[in-house]
């Protein structure tokens, strides 16, 4: 009876770590997030670019007065 409900406890312990992510899929998650992320920054320089340019060009409209 015990040598059952050891088998049986590792056998659930072997379950539960194979349901993990493998290697791979963890490679692929980052890869996934990385370029999420740099669409996203790109975005931001772009926003930025287009804040800074709007706003030297508010800066060089006043000067003409």
């Amino acid at each position: 009876m015990k040598t059952i409900k050891i088998a049986l406890a590792l056998t659930a312990f072997i379950a539960i770590i194979s349901c993990g992510p493998s290697k791979e899929e963890e490679a692929r998650q980052k890869r996934k997030e990385d370029s999420l992320m740099e669409i996203q920054r790109n975005d931001a320089i772009n926003s930025a670019e287009k804040l800074l340019k709007d706003t030297t060009a508010h800066v060089g409209d006043t000067g003409k007065k």
